[in-house]
């Protein structure tokens, strides 16, 4: 033994005989007159860490959301790169097609060269747009979930105090 135990419930838990145990009994914090009784001290207990509980699983699925936000961010920013890098390699193609077919790059060689790359382009800013609002989608969520986790975390503490009133 601790020694705690005499004082959380009573010296009856440390009594040798009946008669010192009855008597004890009514010392302790949770004997049977201590002044907190031993059920619902757990179930306070067991409600308040219930609560805790709750705000710390909605925190942590607001977190991974929150992680999933910026690697979605992250993609489309990547993705937009690889298209202008790509785009960059087949102008580069076409002009080496351009400079051997014998033709000037302008007029209608021209007019492709632009049109490839402002269709690269307007494909990279969809690409980055995509992944921003796959963030957004992820940030928002975050927010959902904080709120649930608080949310629990009220109907577990309103749950507990119930049970005393």
């Amino acid at each position: 033994m601790s020694g705690i135990e005499p004082f959380l419930l009573g010296s009856a838990a440390t009594a040798a005989t009946a008669t010192t145990a009855a008597t004890a009994a009514t010392t302790g914090l949770f004997g049977t007159a201590g002044a907190f009784a031993l059920a619902p001290t757990l179930s306070t207990v067991g409600g308040t860490l219930g609560a805790l509980g709750a705000i710390s699983a909605g925190q942590a699925s607001a977190n991974a959301a929150d992680y999933n936000a910026q690697m979605a961010k992250m993609q489309g920013e990547i993705e937009a790169g690889r298209i202008r890098a790509e785009s960059k390699r087949y102008q580069g193609q076409m002009r080496a097609a351009i400079a051997k077919s014998g033709a000037t790059a302008s007029g209608t060689p021209l007019i492709a060269l632009a049109e490839s790359a402002s269709n690269a382009e307007i494909d990279a800013l969809n690409a980055a747009w995509s992944g921003g609002q796959q963030a957004d989608v992820y940030r928002s969520s975050a927010k959902q979930y904080r709120r649930e986790g608080y949310v629990r975390a009220g109907t577990s503490l309103l749950s507990t105090a119930s049970r005393f009133v």
